[in-house]
């Protein structure tokens, strides 16, 4: 099940492919006063997001990354703390991060590098995680899945 492509790569081809759309359509632009600050808020956000997800992990002992490599190390279903309003949390904070990226480009085509991070972390990344985890917690996993959304 493992990624061939990791999601910090694909967050980084996102925010090109973001600043380049916006940097070439500069016709979709959008005025947004402190603009700037408000960016930073998103940003640090997104952060927050993404650090109290691997702080759960690491608290439980289990890996974040769930593939045939890793298979061993999936110890834990964890669904407390963040996990309890996303199976996906870190997932979520990368895209709160390119949702700031897109403030602070104030352009209006800059939101296609969230859309196309969602679409391809969904289908490349989530899913394959998720028949891992219900492969390995079975129907513990599956009244999780039922009662916990996949993003938010």
């Amino acid at each position: 099940m493992d990624a061939k492509i990791p999601p910090d790569i694909i967050l980084l081809s996102c925010g090109t492919l973001m600043w380049l759309l916006a940097r070439y359509l500069p016709g979709f632009g959008f005025e947004i006063g402190y603009h700037a600050v408000l960016a930073l808020i998103i940003f640090l956000s997104g952060l927050v997001i993404i650090f109290s997800a691997k702080a759960t992990l690491y608290k439980h002992g289990t890996t974040e990354r769930p593939g045939r490599r890793s298979l061993p190390e999936v110890s834990t279903l964890v669904t407390t703390g963040i996990y309890g309003f996303s199976r996906n949390p870190v997932y979520l904070g990368m895209a709160v991060l390119l949702i700031g990226w897109t403030v602070m480009l104030t352009n209006w085509t800059a939101i296609i590098g969230v859309a196309v991070f969602a679409g391809v972390i969904t289908g490349f990344q989530i899913i394959p995680e998720e028949k891992t985890l219900e492969y390995v917690f079975g129907d513990e996993y599956r009244r999780y899945k039922s009662r916990v959304r996949r993003w938010i």
